[in-house]
């Protein structure tokens, strides 16, 4: 496990992790590590897209 720290800049960031770890009671890494795995799929989809690696079937 790899530990590094992250500065938000943008302060609703921050509320808006705290209100969601605890409106499902999970906590903010946890979050913080689902969000992030979501954006490199989503980069990585859009890369297979681009160089028409994922068929229409694929949706």
């Amino acid at each position: 496990m790899e530990n590094f720290k992250v500065c938000l800049t943008n302060p609703m960031l921050y509320d808006e992790l705290h209100i969601l770890a605890a409106e499902y009671s999970v906590s903010v890494d946890l979050l913080v590590n689902l969000a992030i795995k979501r954006l490199i799929d989503d980069v990585t989809l859009i890369r297979e897209l681009r160089e028409g690696k994922i068929k229409e079937e694929s949706f």
